[in-house]
Order: C-alpha cells, then structure tokens, then sequence
C-alpha cells in the first residue's frame, strides 16, 4: 500500500510539474499585459511593477481591434454551428446507413482532416476572386467548414454508432418519423457529443492563422491576423494584452460546455 501511494503521489507531483511548465509561457504573457512599455523592454525582466491596466484600455477602445474580434467571433461561430448541423445529418447517416461508395466517402473525409491548412490556401483565394466575394463572411466561413467539418462528422459517427439502434426502433414503433427520431430522440441522446465536437471546432477555427491570413482583407481580417500586423511594432505589452484578451472566449467557452466535453469525450468508452 505504501508503495502504491508513493507511486501515486510521484505521478502527481509529475504531472504538476508538466502543467505548471506548460502554464510558464501564459503567466509570463499575462504578467507583461500590466506592464508599462519600458518594463516590458528591460533586459533583465522586470518582476517588481506596479500593476496597470493602460494597455487593456487602449485595445479595447481601438476599432479595429474591436473590429477583428467581431470578425472572429463572427466566422469562428458560425462555422462551427452550420459544421454542427452538418455533422450531426452527415454522423447520422454514416452510422445508420450503407450505401455504394460508403466506404470510400469516409477515407475522402479522412484524408481531408489529414491535410495542412496550407495546401487550401491559394485555391480558396482564387475561388474567393473568381466568384468575387473574397474579404466576406460568407467566404471565411465556407473556407473554414474545410477545417472543422471532417473532425465534426467523424466525431458524430462514432457517437451515433455508440447510441443503441434499438432505441430508434423504438420510437419509430411508436410512430415518430425518421426525422423525429433524430430530432427528439438521437440528437438529445448525443448532446454531450455535439457540445463536444462544437467546442473543438470553435478552438480551432479561433486560433486559425494560416487561412486567414491569405484570404482576409481589411473588413474581415481576424484577431490572430491582426495581433500578427502589431509584432513589428515591438511593443511587448501591447502584444501580450492581446494574448490574454484572445484567450478569454475560448476559456469562457470552455468553461460553459466543460462537463459537456469531459462527457461527450468518454461516451463509448464504457460498454455495458
């Protein structure tokens, strides 16, 4: 027993020492977000400041950062709901159904998810300009289903197949349509999953730079594009108050659908 509880307690003390490592580069940025600009700059590092809140001011009165992050929160969000219904249909139907060619569509959907982002980036950007509606919405958010769609679909198979087809005969026994089935029967069934996949979706589609930064123009160039344009300014402080604003939606939306992703992320894991 002891041994046990030794071991236990050297794993845990690893395993804080991993994440207090991963954290260092966060807290340095956080710690220099209240700095002044000469504090920022000083070599060695300052670590004894007055904590000041000059910078969060300035950046949240600038338009045009206001404006990139309505941009991202625009395309990242509504990419990742049209992604969500999307997967939800293309999981469903995967999952229930076998078709000609069945096989071959989820190698196809597989290998899209394996490719960089940045072998889509100039046929996207002459689509975009042939059809002229490049530096749009639309056109960012239909790009962008190239990243999250794959990773949706595939995650909303594997939680449709965990779900017992008796379930659904069940209903449909009981006179519900297939529609219904899925509508008020599979989808509430698969909630924790859909949340799940949505939240890793949205994250990805946040943090998107590559895409984005050769694709959007001045009307919708997002936050990771436009903290990017400020690194030749040098100005530390400015830079690391933009990390940490950037941040905030994806912990906030992490922390509304956290028992959601812990959830939806072990369902199947368990058979019984």
């Amino acid at each position: 027993m002891k041994v046990r509880k030794i071991v236990s307690a050297a794993k845990m003390t690893g395993l804080g020492l991993v994440m207090f490592a991963s954290l260092i580069p966060f807290l340095l940025i956080l710690v220099t977000s209240f700095k002044q600009r000469v504090q920022a700059l000083s070599m060695p590092p300052v670590w004894l400041f007055t904590p000041t809140l000059d910078n969060y001011a300035v950046l949240l009165t600038d338009v045009v950062f206001l404006r990139s992050i309505l941009n991202s929160l625009i395309i990242a969000s509504g990419a990742t709901l049209i992604a969500a219904v999307l997967g939800v249909l293309a999981g469903y139907g995967f999952s229930r159904f076998r078709f000609r060619g069945s096989g071959l569509f989820t190698y196809l959907i597989i290998a899209l998810r394996m490719l960089p982002s940045i072998v889509f980036v100039i046929p996207y950007f002459l689509i975009w300009r042939f059809v002229r509606i490049n530096d749009t919405h639309i056109s960012i958010i239909l790009m962008y289903l190239t990243l999250c769609l794959p990773l949706m679909i595939l995650m909303m198979r594997s939680f449709f197949v965990d779900v017992p087809v008796e379930l659904e005969e069940a209903a449909m026994m009981d006179g519900c349509s297939r529609w219904q089935t899925l509508r008020l029967i599979l989808v509430p069934a698969v909630r924790p999953g859909i949340l799940a996949a949505s939240t890793l979706a949205f994250i990805a589609l946040w943090n998107d730079f590559i895409l984005a930064l050769f694709n959007t123009g001045r009307r919708t160039r997002t936050l990771p594009v436009e903290i990017y344009t400020s690194l030749s300014q040098l100005d530390w402080n400015k830079l690391s108050t933009s990390a940490v604003i950037a941040v905030i939606p994806a912990i906030i939306f992490i922390t509304l659908t956290q028992k959601y992703i812990v959830r939806g992320l072990t369902m199947g894991a368990i058979k019984g």
